[in-house]
């Protein structure tokens, strides 16, 4: 299986999200978990290296996809298509940006989760990733989450953008709210706030995928 976490505009707590996402479900999980980071700045890598330093097991494997003239980790669609098929659950990280690179992973992924955000830039990137994904006429099941969301603002947008939204994919209802304990997350482990701060919006995305595809994560 492939969950690829991906968006057009980049500081929507993507990788953060990702990262979230891996150490959530590694701890309720009896699949094998494995990451690739297929972003050019490595974010998701380079914190796991530096987490080698707190002495705790690692919960997964993260691979670097590489891009341009380097040599691909993906060499032919078998090696996708085998990570497709495969029972253990493979997490892309993909950058912020519109990537003809990327197009294979968009097309075969199962599920592309598409964290974002109510400020009008944020709002049309993601409609135009949302665009970008029928032309490629990618079938992946679309998976909306509001990121970085502030209970105290009214979001005078919100209404609107989620009707929209809603016409291209499931809209998690759950948000994961402005944290400050996410900007310290780390790849080994979640802390009890941290856990906190995710727990319902990954409790209704596993349960949905786990509703679409007739398995248990």
């Amino acid at each position: 299986m492939i969950i690829t976490f991906a968006t057009q505009k980049g500081g929507t707590g993507k990788t953060t999200l990702a990262i979230a996402f891996a150490n959530y479900v590694s701890g309720h999980s009896k699949r094998r978990i494995n990451v690739y980071d297929f972003d050019d700045q490595k974010s998701f890598y380079y914190k796991w290296t530096e987490d080698e330093v707190l002495e705790i097991p690692k919960l997964y494997e993260v691979t670097i996809v590489k891009n341009g003239n380097e040599e691909q980790l993906f060499k032919d669609f078998e090696e996708l298509i085998d990570l497709k098929e495969s029972d253990d659950l493979n997490v892309f990280d993909l950058a912020g940006a519109l990537d003809a690179n990327y197009s294979d992973l968009l097309i075969y992924s199962d599920f592309i989760v598409i964290p974002f955000e109510y400020s009008d830039i944020s709002v049309k990137s993601t409609l135009v990733f949302v665009n970008f994904l029928g032309l490629l006429e990618s079938q992946a099941d679309r998976i909306f989450i509001r990121s970085k969301y502030d209970k105290g603002y009214k979001y005078l947008n919100q209404a609107a953008m989620d009707t929209e939204i809603m016409r291209y994919g499931f809209l998690v209802n759950s948000p994961v709210y402005k944290r400050n304990c996410l900007q310290t997350i780390d790849t080994r482990s979640l802390t009890y706030e941290q856990k906190y701060a995710v727990k319902n919006t990954f409790n209704e995305l596993i349960e949905y995928i786990n509703k679409t595809i007739n398995i248990e994560l």
